[in-house]
C-alpha cells in the first residue's frame, strides 16, 4: 500500500474516543483529526510500499519508553517508522510534520502535511 492509499483508507475511520483520549493524555489534547484517525485505526502496524511502517496503537502509546526518547518534552508524537532510526513525527506545538532521527536527535524534512512526507 502506498502512503497515499493509506491516507485515503483513513477517510471513513471514525475516531475511537478511548484510544484518542489515552494518546491525548500522554502527548497533548491538540491533535489534528488525521492523527485521531491513525490512532483509531492502528490495531496492528501498517506496512507501506516504501518499507516504512505506521506504528500500532501500543507502539504510539509506549514510544517514549520503548525508543528512549522524551517525545512529549520535545513536542512530538511519533507515527511512522521509516527505518534507519528515522520516524515521521507530528510537532504538536508548531503543527508541522517532519522526520526525526532518534539516535542523532535531528529533525529534518519539515512539511506542512503528512501526505508530503509519505510520498
Amino acid at each position: 500500500m502506498t502512503g497515499k492509499e493509506y491516507l485515503s483508507s483513513l477517510a471513513g475511520v471514525k475516531p475511537d474516543k478511548e484510544k484518542t483520549d489515552r494518546v491525548a493524555s500522554i502527548y497533548t489534547d491538540h491533535l489534528p483529526e488525521i492523527i485521531l484517525k491513525i490512532v483509531s485505526n492502528a490495531q496492528e502496524p501498517v506496512f507501506l510500499d516504501d518499507d516504512s511502517r505506521v506504528l500500532s496503537y501500543d507502539e504510539i502509546v509506549d514510544a517514549e519508553k520503548d525508543l528512549h526518547v522524551p517525545f512529549k518534552e520535545r513536542g512530538m508524537i511519533p507515527l511512522v517508522d521509516c527505518g534507519e532510526n528515522d520516524f515521521i513525527v507530528y510537532h504538536f506545538e508548531d503543527r508541522i510534520w517532519s522526520k526525526f532521527n532518534i539516535i542523532e536527535e535531528t529533525v529534518f524534512k519539515k512539511k506542512n502535511s503528512l501526505e508530503e512526507l509519505l510520498k
